[in-house]
């Protein structure tokens, strides 16, 4: 099993939802107005991975990158 699966499973979470609502007391410490401004950016800037719009063009992204390098465009 995946080290990240038993750590995750080791708090109790089985899932994203469940990760982001056990990690949210932390995240909103991290927040904190003026602690962490690079963090703070960065987080604003970040898209989830399980989303599956993110999940789509991602994969578009992929497929057209190919096809540009396979014709040299």
């Amino acid at each position: 099993m995946h080290s990240l699966a038993v750590h995750l499973r080791a708090r109790g979470w089985s899932d994203g939802d469940e990760t982001r609502a056990g990690l949210a007391p932390r995240m909103t410490y991290l927040m904190g107005p003026g602690r962490y401004p690079a963090y703070q950016q960065y987080l604003r800037q970040a898209t989830r991975k399980d989303d599956p719009d993110w999940h789509f063009t991602t994969g578009l992204d992929c497929v057209l990158d190919g096809i540009a390098a396979h014709f040299g465009i």
